[in-house]
């Protein structure tokens, strides 16, 4: 009888192990794709390039250009490819199209903006980063054509990042668990596929941010929105010069930190009385 109980619990136990390995594969998995087509695309396009590029020399003086384009296309590709998989799964969300309220504008751009300049303001005070580093995606913003530079950077990353992070990831961890763990989460994630330290830091603290406003509205529109003003600002600091500015003194940058993580929870505020408003 012992003997018989013991292998009822190890099949149970076999059991459990087989449903949480599932459920977890079904977190990761978006991730795994979005990054492997990615890289494969990238990848395949330097094979290319080492076999052919002496016939393409006209590329050399629109390097930078051509690698925005490839990295955006491919994070594209691999977005849409994600959801049709999702779709042949029969996962969808009716709540990702509710059209997002005119009142929210201002709690998406305003929690953008104070995230992003209190996350790099933050991150350079405990000397993590400097914002003023001229690290690769600094360098391709300032190299890259405007019109190309608005459109990887603006559109396509925020584009294709939030369909990934928050539509789907998200969505499948509200399914299992609640709001607090299904941020921590889905920001972890949004953080290691950014790679280096400070950009995951970075992408740690916005990636949450991010994840409450899709709490806050229900709409994969809203971080959307926020995505696109965080990376427009950055994009607009870059080439300005702001960065420089912000960087220089730890007052000045103390003072940043307080001011837009001020405008940050404010923001937030809002977007949480948005929230109640519209279940009642």
């Amino acid at each position: 009888m012992e003997k018989e109980d013991l292998l009822w619990y190890d099949i149970r136990a076999m059991e459990k192990i087989r449903i949480y390995a599932r459920e977890i594969w079904q977190i990761v998995n978006p991730l795994l794709i979005f990054f492997g087509v990615t890289a494969a695309v990238v990848s395949g396009f330097g094979i290319l390039w080492m076999m052919f590029g002496s016939r393409l020399g006209f590329l050399y003086s629109h390097l930078e250009d051509v690698n925005l384009l490839l990295s955006s296309a491919a994070a594209l590709w691999a977005a849409w490819i994600l959801w049709k998989i999702d779709g042949r799964e029969q996962v969808w969300y009716g709540e990702l199209r509710r059209k997002l309220p005119g009142r929210a504008v201002f709690p998406c751009v305003g929690a953008a903006v104070g995230a992003s300049m209190a996350g790099n303001c933050l991150l350079s005070l405990l000397r993590v980063t400097e914002l003023s580093g001229t690290g690769q995606v600094e360098t391709a913003l300032r190299l890259g054509s405007p019109a190309v530079v608005v459109f990887s950077t603006c559109l396509a990353a925020p584009l294709a990042e939030e369909m990934v992070f928050r539509a789907l990831i998200y969505r499948r961890l509200r399914r299992k668990t609640g709001p607090a763990a299904s941020i921590a989460i889905s920001a972890l994630l949004f953080a290691l596929y950014h790679g280096n330290l400070s950009q995951g830091l970075y992408a740690l603290f916005v990636g949450a941010v991010l994840a409450v406003l899709m709490e806050m509205y229900g709409t994969v529109t809203a971080p959307l929105l926020a995505h696109v003003a965080a990376n427009g600002l950055s994009v607009l600091l870059t080439w300005a010069g702001a960065g420089e500015f912000l960087s220089g003194g730890m007052v000045r940058r103390g003072a940043a930190v307080v001011i837009f993580g001020g405008l940050l929870c404010v923001s937030l505020r809002q977007a949480a009385r948005d929230a109640g408003s519209s279940k009642n």
